[in-house]
């Protein structure tokens, strides 16, 4: 409609302006006509223009609007779960919770491991123990976790594992410990750490007195003995509510090839393994093999302390460059001898070098079927660095 009136107006001023030029004046007559020419290009500039910029926005608006893009999709959230419904029976003596994900899982994972834990009547040590060091040569990572079966009960039991680890005084050897009391025993807990305090203590004093070759692992375990059935008598109680089993090993600076070797000393079914850096799995090493031709095997020991030091044994071994040696409980030790799963496969690939002692204590917690015990494990490596 806009352009329609400016076209009116436009040929309206040209009549006039024809009109007027036409017209003769008594004065000035070409300086009118030349003004009222100008005039007439002037409003034809002005309407012609006006006309144009009025059209644009028109053309635009007569445009069809571009579709508007859609969103991207938003992935779908899988709505979650529904609790699952409790029985109607109550539980045995365990309270369900969600199962801890930051440890390694295997298989169907046992029923335990999700429920919370909880303490023991009385004080007792950490349920979580961890460390790491270097000693020469030796990287050294160590955890200790008390079992879901002792930390859920009703009540809740003590960690009965316990472990040290030391150093001679000139670091040309690193010394361990890993004891394991007696689930039987009443105070297994304290013996077990008295004879891993012990044991470290006395093997530093045999190494300054009698050297590397000539440990003595008859002196050893008798006085680790005494000393565990003292803490017995002063607590009032018989040796075998403080029963525990013990196993050790004392590390030697690598020679000229990188070669290490290793005095490991055992009483019970705590044991050693060794991982070659090329290996797929632990291999057992030392300790009290158990049987396992059986449907079930038995956690029965044949040795402890302090009743019966006399039947502890030793040997050496060596460690290539790059290997390494795990002083375990039974707690592990189990599922690495195993052969069904991939337990042992894992932790070979997840300790083939050191880690830090935080993710030792993830993996010392891992969560497998029927494996309650309190887990404990001491590694060093030979030469390895991270």
């Amino acid at each position: 409609m806009d352009g329609w009136v400016r076209a009116v107006l436009l040929v309206a001023v040209v009549v006039g302006a024809f009109v007027e030029v036409s017209t003769p004046h008594e004065h000035y007559g070409r300086l009118v006509n030349a003004f009222a020419l100008a005039a007439v290009g002037v409003v034809g500039t002005a309407a012609t223009l006006g006309y144009g910029a009025a059209a644009t926005p028109a053309r635009h608006r007569d445009r069809p609007e571009p579709e508007p893009r859609p969103n991207p999709p938003v992935p779908a959230v899988p709505a979650a779960a529904p609790p699952q419904a409790r029985p109607a029976a109550p539980r045995p003596f365990l309270r369900e919770r969600p199962t801890d994900l930051s440890v390694p899982r295997f298989g169907e994972g046992a029923r335990a491991q999700g429920y919370p834990w909880l303490l023991p009547e009385r004080t007792v040590q950490n349920g979580i123990a961890a460390d790491e060091a270097v000693v020469g040569a030796f990287s050294i990572r160590a955890a200790s976790v008390v079992g879901p079966g002792h930390r859920c009960g009703q009540p809740a039991e003590p960690r009965q594992d316990s472990y040290r680890i030391g150093r001679s005084r000139d670091s040309r050897y690193a010394i361990v410990a890993v004891a394991d009391g007696l689930s039987s025993a009443a105070w297994s807990d304290a013996g077990a750490t008295t004879a891993s305090s012990q044991a470290v203590t006395l093997l530093r004093e045999q190494l300054e007195a009698v050297g590397f070759d000539g440990l003595d692992i008859k002196s050893l375990y008798s006085r680790i003995a005494e000393s565990v059935a003292a803490h017995a008598a002063g607590r009032g109680v018989g040796t075998s509510h403080v029963a525990t089993v013990l196993i050790t090993a004392v590390f030697a600076e690598p020679d000229a090839n990188g070669i290490a070797r290793a005095w490991v000393s055992w009483l019970g079914d705590s044991s050693a393994w060794t991982l070659d850096p090329r290996g797929p799995l632990w291999l057992f090493s030392s300790g009290e093999p158990k049987d396992r031709t059986s449907a079930v095997v038995s956690n029965e020991v044949t040795g402890q302390l302090p009743d019966t030091p006399q039947l502890a044994r030793g040997h050496y071994v060596t460690l290539p460059p790059g290997a390494a040696l795990a002083l375990v409980t039974d707690g592990i030790g189990d599922a690495w001898a195993n052969p069904e799963g991939n337990v042992n496969t894992y932790f070979a690939n997840a300790w083939r070098l050191p880690v830090p002692a935080t993710r030792l204590i993830a993996d010392v917690g891992f969560d497998a079927p029927q494996c309650l015990d309190d887990r404990t494990a001491v590694v060093v490596w030979n030469g390895a660095r991270t």
